[in-house]
């Protein structure tokens, strides 16, 4: 009987598929239906109330006193009229409340109801002594059921067919009916089925056009949950599902892991097969991960980074599986899978933080050849919570002081006199203690928070120098180093300029330092700051020469009045034979095409007296002085533990 019943269904909607709806219009016509079912339960309740009430009063109270059985008749009617009447509208605030979601049944009570208020509109109509106002009763009922809630087209066309068949019967076995009644009659049965059509015509656009926005929001919703390289979940994405699927209780945390994918040497494959032929890779990786991974939450994090919560079954094995193959895809080019594994510790680990660490152990392996995969452990989470502690603290570092800058002097090869100083930051810390520059530089760098930093050491060396020239001390010039960083994130010939002219300085009491590594022929906002700082007159050092690889082609394209040797060159002084010529040489370069020197790390008499024999104008090490507070620094040279030579 199903079966039948489901092909004479298909059969309909073949021949008018505009009346079969989706499931979301379908549940928006019945909502509908619900919260129309309360007006119309509520007045039609109200109205039996009132003639129940009317019935007994002019029973009671008028001049005639109307029969019993007329008085039983219609109090019978009005009760079942009320009662369906309150049983639809129980029923619609019970749906509209969550409290039932039984659309079977609501339906089943509207049409009860509609039943019961066409048959009681119908026999009112017919039985009313009042000849001129049979028409009313039927007629409201009529608009009440079949205009204000929403019947299906052919639903409503057949009940208003039927009822206004039988109504007329019953009227005609009454009374004949008269051509003007049958031409009256018709013109209402049309009108209300125009009225009953453009009620459901309205509500089936609005639900389509609902339906419509909640599918573009859907679409955008996944598509913004999805990579379009590679077809996998993005990040978005994959915090949705992995959530969901940690919040399983079902689920035994500890067998599953956050996994970090890192591929190496990716720029070079860019750099060879450009870049479609890189998307082209991406997308092969993605297919080989997802494959890998079946069953497990996979998805691309950012250009070549690929994440997962996966089994710890079997883990490694797979991550090496996919090693292998992404060595397969290319043989002319060092490819590799460098992996971070994180073990969550409780369902309530958020995957932002479970990623985070799993990339820091990935960053751990980054650049050992002989190890891919590492596992997040007790010290990588010592060193991570620092490295966040550095992070979320800076500001408030500088704010309550505990970042100090200190100066570490440098002076005259020839005489041992003090010359100028560098200004290097510290920070002493009330939780970690003296924290190493080592340490938070390069996080702060990383995490690009490095010019807080150094414009705070600005602000702060000038603001010293003011002290100095106020209380008549010597005037020392002082280096500040920038990071190409801070060309990035702030303005630093803008920022040096400002605070020059805040503190009443001249430009020659402040030396700008840049890393040889920080500089690049591509970096145009970092040439065009430099211009604009010697077009200023400040003076341009080159900090650590040597240091990176490309210090011919620096010295080539880049004018310094100073540069600083890299203390390295002096690491193992007296054991290394190549040392000496290769200072010798640096120094004699930069003379011929017009740089001073100055040579960082001294820290023996020999490595001072070759430095001063071969022409290294200035020097600056432990020999000479470690970096100290600026208190101590100024206290030796008002002691003459420094004596100050020439400085400007």
């Amino acid at each position: 009987m199903g079966k039948i019943l489901e092909k004479v269904k298909k059969n309909f909607f073949e021949r008018f598929p505009r009346l079969d709806y989706s499931k979301y219009v379908r549940d928006y016509l019945f909502r509908s239906n619900v919260m129309s079912s309360i007006y119309v339960s509520s007045v039609v309740a109200a109205l039996e109330v009132w003639m129940i009430i009317t019935v007994f009063t002019g029973a009671i109270f008028s001049d005639g006193v109307k029969p019993l059985p007329w008085l039983i008749k219609h109090i019978i009617l009005y009760v079942g009229l009320l009662i369906a009447s309150i049983i639809m509208l129980v029923y619609s605030i019970l749906y509209l409340r969550g409290k039932t979601k039984n659309q079977i049944l609501g339906t089943i009570i509207r049409v009860i109801f509609t039943v019961v208020a066409i048959t009681f509109g119908i026999y009112i109509s017919y039985i009313s002594y009042d000849k001129s106002g049979q028409v009313f009763a039927f007629a409201t009922m009529e608009i009440f059921c079949l205009c204000l809630l929403v019947w299906h087209p052919m639903i409503q066309l057949g009940i208003l067919t039927v009822s206004f068949a039988f109504y007329l019967y019953l009227q005609n076995s009454l009374l004949p009916l008269t051509y003007s009644m049958s031409i009256n009659s018709f013109t209402l049965w049309l009108v209300l089925l125009m009225a009953g059509l453009n009620t459901h015509h309205q509500r089936r656009i609005e639900a389509q056009k609902d339906e419509n926005l909640e599918k573009l929001t859907i679409y955008l919703k996944n598509k913004s949950a999805i990579d379009e390289l590679t077809g996998l979940a993005n990040f978005e994405g994959f915090q949705t599902e992995a959530i969901s699927r940690m919040e399983d209780e079902s689920l035994d945390i500890s067998t599953v892991r956050f996994v970090f994918m890192d591929i190496e040497n990716f720029k070079n494959y860019n750099e060879k097969y450009g870049f479609r032929g890189g998307n082209n890779f991406l997308r092969s990786i993605g297919e080989i991960i997802s494959k890998e991974f079946e069953g497990d939450i996979v998805a691309r994090f950012s250009d070549d980074h690929f994440i997962a919560l996966a089994k710890s079954e079997g883990l490694e094995e797979r991550l090496s599986k996919i090693g292998n193959r992404i060595c397969e895809l290319e043989n002319t080019i060092q490819l590799g899978l460098k992996c971070g594994i994180y073990r969550p510790p409780q369902r309530s680990v958020t995957p932002s933080v479970a990623l985070d660490r799993a990339r820091y152990a990935c960053s751990s392996v980054k650049k050992h050849f002989s190890h891919d995969i590492a596992e997040y452990n007790s010290d990588m989470d010592t060193e991570y919570r620092r490295k966040k502690y550095i992070i979320n603290n800076i500001d408030s570092a500088i704010k309550e002081g505990y970042i100090h800058v200190y100066y570490q002097p440098v002076v005259w090869a020839e005489t041992g006199k003090l010359c100028g100083a560098e200004a290097l930051a510290r920070w002493i810390d009330p939780t970690y203690g003296v924290i190493s520059p080592a340490a938070f530089i390069p996080v702060l760098e990383e995490y690009h928070q490095i010019h807080k930093l150094d414009m705070f050491v600005m602000e702060s060396v000038c603001n010293h120098i003011k002290d100095a020239n106020d209380n008549n001390y010597p005037r020392i010039p002082v280096s500040i180093n920038f990071s190409r960083l801070d060309f990035e994130l702030a303005d630093p010939v803008k920022e040096v300029s400002l605070c020059i002219e805040k503190y009443g300085l001249s430009k020659n009491d402040i030396h700008v330092e840049i890393t040889e590594t920080a500089l690049s022929d591509t970096d145009k906002k970092l040439q065009e700051a430099m211009a604009d700082f010697r077009a200023k007159g400040f003076s341009l050092w080159l900090d650590d020469f040597g240091s990176g690889y490309s210090g011919l082609n620096v010295l080539k394209d880049f004018s310094f009045d100073m540069m600083k040797i890299d203390m390295k060159f002096l690491s193992k002084f007296s054991e290394n034979q190549k040392t000496q010529p290769i200072l010798s040489s640096i120094v004699s370069l930069a003379q011929k095409i017009g740089m001073q020197t100055l040579t960082e790390g001294v820290e023996t008499e020999e490595a001072r007296e070759f430095l001063r024999s071969i022409g290294c104008q200035r020097l600056q090490g432990y020999l000479f002085g470690r970096p100290m507070p600026k208190d101590e620094f100024v206290e030796k040279i008002l002691s003459g533990e420094y004596q100050v030579q020439n400085v400007i």
